[in-house]
């Protein structure tokens, strides 16, 4: 399945875009928040300084936040929302 994920912040400045594209294994009903975020891990290389552990980490799913086991839709809007500083 393809996921597309939207990018803010420091990682939308590493990947030079708002948005990666991943390909996860699995059809549509089989597709995680973890599948998402260890895809990001193996097929952005880029971004790794900005993603949480596939084990516990979480994403923003239809704006709200997700971990884990939580299922992604083709039609989901998936978000990697990193911490912002600043003063």
């Amino acid at each position: 399945m393809r996921v597309e994920v939207l990018l803010f912040g420091g990682a939308a400045l590493a990947a030079k875009a708002d948005l990666a594209v991943v390909e996860v294994a699995g059809d549509a009903s089989d597709v995680t928040v973890r599948d998402v975020l260890a895809a990001l891990h193996d097929q952005h290389p880029a971004l790794k300084f900005a993603l949480p552990p596939p084990e516990s980490g979480r994403l923003a799913v239809n704006q709200a936040f997700a971990k884990g086991d939580h299922a992604i839709r083709p039609d989901d809007e998936v978000a990697l929302v990193t911490l912002v500083g600043g003063g």
